[in-house]
């Protein structure tokens, strides 16, 4: 469960779902109610934009959208959790189970030593056949237990494998799902995420947050020369220029087509400006030659935009204003960074 549901915001969250719901005639039944906390509490990215959309469209929200909207944003990932957490657990009590056997193994390998010990000196000091005959019973009885026990040992071992395996696939899945396939950054889904993420850290600690928005310079004439190979290549390019340049702890996303984004969390507007003009400038500066032929491809540039985030900003209004200094570059002669202070660095000109 979300941590800011469990603190002294659930009650606020709570009483906002429930008023919400009331708002829009939707019976408060769970699963209703957790696609409305969720909404409430903006925890969900995709199901509020899901949610707000339809409040756009003025439609009712029937039952048969609400059970749309759980099924979608719930039950996959309500499976996941539950197979990533029971997975863990599974594989710590095989684990246990393991170690015990283990040790029963040992003891029972001892215990059968000291038996078969005693069966050579009862070969000497006894004569009862019938004494012998318990004891080489016992002995064996023993070397039985321990072969099955040294089996069952191999099985859980191979099973928690079998978990440990369907646990890295199922991160493996999740990963691949915040991927971008063509340029291996972060895709928008991850973005969005992010960028979710690091408002409400920076709006609950008063912390910086900077948002880059980034489009590559007429994209659409290269594509229409080269062809959509060579755009590939291109924006393949310009993500590993963002991906070297950008701290790890910074999310570099492809936006989308031949836009990026980059989520800045605790950078000030200065060092976010900084990162972003040593960004443009070595795009700028690198020679693109063609793969398939090894024809120059001209000057490639990038223009981009920043915006700083203010306390209580929306997520929405923070990427309106990344995209209207996106937008300043561009019109002003590409090839620069305009930010909220109107400060543009203007590189060689790409016009």
């Amino acid at each position: 469960m979300n941590g800011r549901l469990l603190g002294k915001d659930g009650k606020e969250f709570a009483q906002k779902a429930l008023d919400l719901m009331e708002q829009f005639d939707v019976p408060p039944t769970p699963e209703n109610y957790a696609v409305w906390i969720s909404f409430a509490s903006d925890t969900n990215p995709e199901l509020c934009e899901s949610v707000r959309s339809h409040i756009q469209s003025a439609a009712a929200f029937t039952p048969e959208v609400s059970s749309d909207l759980f099924d979608q944003y719930f039950q996959w990932h309500a499976i996941q959790d539950a197979i990533l957490e029971s997975g863990g657990v599974m594989s710590e009590e095989l684990g246990h189970v393991r170690e015990t056997l283990r040790a029963a193994e040992a003891d029972t390998l001892a215990y059968g030593e000291t038996l078969a010990g005693a069966t050579s000196q009862l070969d000497g000091a006894v004569t009862d056949p019938g004494i012998k005959k318990l004891v080489e019973s016992l002995v064996s009885a023993t070397a039985k237990m321990q072969r099955r026990s040294h089996d069952l040992e191999s099985k859980l071992q191979a099973t928690s494998k079998e978990v440990t395996k369907l646990r890295d696939n199922l991160e493996r899945v999740r990963e691949e799902a915040m991927t971008d396939a063509l340029t291996g950054i972060a895709n928008r889904k991850r973005f969005d995420e992010s960028l979710r993420k690091a408002r409400r850290e920076a709006d609950t600690h008063g912390t910086p947050l900077s948002l880059v928005l980034c489009d590559i310079d007429f994209f659409k004439r290269f594509n229409d020369t080269w062809g959509h190979q060579t755009g590939d290549q291109i924006i393949r390019f310009v993500a590993g220029c963002l991906t070297r340049h950008a701290p790890e702890s910074h999310i570099v996303a492809r936006y989308g087509g031949e836009e990026f984004g980059i989520v800045m969390p605790a950078a000030t507007p200065q060092e976010a400006y900084a990162i972003a003009e040593k960004i443009r400038s070595t795009v700028e500066s690198k020679k693109l030659l063609r793969k398939s032929t090894n024809e120059d491809l001209g000057n490639i540039t990038i223009s981009m935009g920043i915006a700083s985030f203010e306390a209580g900003e929306s997520i929405e209004s923070l990427i309106e204003r990344a995209d209207t200094h996106l937008y300043r570059s561009k019109t002003e002669g590409r090839n620069r960074t305009t930010t909220d202070g109107a400060e543009n660095q203007l590189g060689r000109s790409a016009a």
